[in-house]
């Protein structure tokens, strides 16, 4: 059983590290869920519980994997729910959502290829936060226009 999560867990995150900054920029320039964002949300859903699984074989050592998987899980859930409801600030909940699950993705990644170099795992939080923030308060024109088309209710 672990065997299997472990070639699912690399395979759905190689999926959901290639798909992450195009789910972003895809439900950006569209104003709503995707078939982008869609494929993101479930390759980062099956990333996380595979990680869910493989934890209690190690559970010494890959404990706190555990409650991290949850939140990353819920960062992506927060971009694809803002994603379904555009209107106001729902940019945010995109970048943010989206954008933090893609950042907790790049941190696992090197929590386990770097596992002696602590600092380094710092690197995609503070610059990926840095740059969502940003992006957050400082939106494209285009994210933040009203929609001209007539409702069915007119």
């Amino acid at each position: 059983m672990r065997d299997i999560a472990l070639i699912l867990h690399v395979v759905a995150g190689a999926v959901a590290v290639v798909l992450g900054p195009i789910a972003i920029a895809f439900t950006l320039r569209a104003r709503r869920l995707n078939w982008v964002g869609e494929s993101y949300h479930w390759a980062i859903a099956l990333v996380c519980l595979s990680a869910l699984v493989m934890v209690p074989y190690d559970w010494a050592r890959l404990w706190v994997f555990w409650p991290l998987s949850i939140a990353s899980y819920l960062f992506v859930y927060l971009g694809q729910r803002a994603a379904e409801a555009p209107g106001g600030l729902w940019y945010r909940g995109v970048l943010r959502g989206y954008g933090g699950g893609w950042i907790a993705l790049w941190t696992a990644i090197l929590v386990v290829s770097v596992p002696d170099h602590p600092w380094i795992w710092a690197i995609p939080i503070v610059a990926g936060t840095a740059l969502i923030e940003v992006l957050c308060f400082r939106p494209a024109p285009a994210w933040t226009e009203i929609d001209s088309q007539p409702s069915a209710d007119a």
